[in-house]
């Protein structure tokens, strides 16, 4: 969503991230009631997480607003490149005996859960509201690469997680003049539709197809906003 403010209704960075934001509110509601149809959230982790991302989101959202929009931009575009190619990767090598080998740890480890989630909210928070994503690029390689859960089930606790961080993320930017009400009503009605959608195919796919298509979706939005001069 971003990379479509900035590249196609011309919006500064700061503004494309605020109102991305706001938008994320609707788009996650309506993403987690199909995906917790599917079985695909784990609620207690995304609590968890979801706490961490509150506190990381205020952090965030006063970062910032210290710094240029041209400067955001470099350092969002190099850290989807980043993202993207990990997961695209990982979709393609990592094997089903390997996954079940970190799914085995994490459930081991109960313990290292709690601080785990919170460290990946704190994170998923804190470059959420400076770069003015909903989490998800984050969060879902975290939990997936980290944290060990299958793809659907990171991308189901992302969705529930980035609410609230979301509208911690929102308040701030919005506080600082860079949420656009008039696009992001209608951006978000639209978010919905597409969700909706979009959270009914997830459902179908196998776990690494579903992370190679994730990868390469983010590898291709920084590849265009990278292209972009002004």
């Amino acid at each position: 969503m971003v990379p479509a403010l900035v590249f196609f209704l011309a919006f500064n960075q700061h503004k494309a991230h605020g109102t991305s934001l706001a938008v994320v509110l609707g788009m996650s509601a309506a993403s987690v009631m199909t995906y917790s149809h599917y079985g695909h959230i784990d609620w207690l982790l995304a609590v968890e997480i979801a706490i961490g991302g509150i506190l990381g989101a205020i952090i965030g959202g006063h970062a910032a607003a210290r710094m240029r929009s041209k400067t955001l931009r470099r350092v969002f575009c190099v850290f989807l490149m980043l993202v993207g190619l990990r997961m695209a990767i990982g979709g393609l090598i990592e094997s089903n005996v390997s996954r079940a080998t970190y799914v085995s740890h994490y459930l081991q480890n109960a313990r290292a859960q709690l601080p785990l989630a919170l460290g990946t909210g704190v994170l998923t928070g804190f470059f959420s509201s400076l770069l003015g994503i909903g989490g998800g690029t984050i969060m879902v390689p975290a939990a997936a690469l980290i944290i060990g859960v299958d793809q659907h089930t990171a991308q189901g606790v992302s969705l529930a997680a980035m609410m609230p961080t979301a509208l911690a993320g929102t308040i701030m930017h919005y506080r600082l003049g860079n949420v656009e009400v008039r696009v992001a009503k209608w951006v978000a009605l639209g978010a919905v539709a597409g969700a909706l959608i979009g959270a009914c195919i997830a459902g179908c796919l196998r776990s690494n197809v579903l992370q190679l298509l994730f990868g390469s979706f983010l590898v291709i939005m920084s590849s265009l906003m990278a292209l972009k001069k002004s």
